[in-house]
């Protein structure tokens, strides 16, 4: 009978065999917008053990605590950038809201169970929050018509933003070649050091490759991904020939 005692605790102490706490999935959105909301979850299985608390750190700090045991059972703590909406949060997910540049960090859930074991499981994911433009892409210097031989020159900006945008000019549907395109140049704002303005510049003489049957579509594309996509589009016209409108009188 001893033996089969000892027999059996060693197996139940075979590594595998063991039922332990278990963190089963922690969501926390890879990026959000300024101003915006963020949901973060932590599903965990306590295997039979019993809960104690799940805390909830950015970049090492708490901000929210459950204690299923406490009255209440949650309890928020200040940081900067941070903003809980606690009437929406539960013992397994948080909801922040008015999310800003602060806010973007390394967040992590922390499940730890009660005795006897006190075991404890922790799992961590980065959030970034972008600074969007509060408008699309703005095209300035080209004009409704022009002469086969004229220098089509035009400047695509995009307000603001963090990260920086990406600009591409396109020509009839296709990226503009290299030779056409110069820059990306940014500029710093000043009333937000960590955001620029993008701007890149486009030009080349009108001929018949790009405007093809006297017309030439030409758009700049904006875009900060996976958050942001704009474009600008307009057609130009070259203008007829002496002989074109002669005819035209007729």
């Amino acid at each position: 009978m001893f033996c089969r005692t000892i027999l059996l605790l060693l197996l139940l102490w075979t590594p595998g065999l063991v039922r332990s706490l278990r963190l089963v999935q922690l969501r926390v959105p890879s990026y959000k917008r300024e101003g915006g909301k963020a949901m973060l979850s932590c599903q965990y299985d306590l295997q039979g053990d019993t809960l104690y608390s799940v805390k909830w750190f950015k970049d090492n700090l708490e901000f929210f605590r459950y204690v299923p045991s406490n009255q209440p059972s949650l309890q928020t703590f200040r940081m900067r950038g941070v903003k809980v909406d606690i009437a929406r949060s539960t013992g397994n997910t948080v909801a922040l809201v008015d999310l800003a540049h602060e806010s973007s960090g390394n967040y992590s859930c922390e499940v730890n169970g009660d005795a006897p074991r006190f075991e404890t499981k922790t799992a961590y994911k980065y959030l970034d929050v972008y600074l969007l433009p509060k408008t699309g892409p703005s095209v300035v210097g080209l004009k409704n018509q022009y002469n086969f031989g004229n220098l089509v020159a035009a400047n695509c900006s995009l307000p603001p933003s963090h990260p920086q945008s990406l600009l591409i000019w396109f020509i009839n549907g296709r990226v503009a070649p290299d030779s056409y395109v110069s820059g990306p140049w940014y500029r710093v704002s000043a009333d937000r050091p960590d955001a620029s303005e993008t701007i890149l510049q486009l030009s080349f003489h009108a001929s018949e490759a790009e405007f093809i049957d006297g017309t030439v579509k030409i758009k700049c594309q904006a875009t900060i991904a996976p958050l942001y996509y704009k474009v600008k589009e307009s057609t130009h016209y070259i203008k007829p020939s002496t002989e074109e409108k002669g005819i035209e009188r007729r």
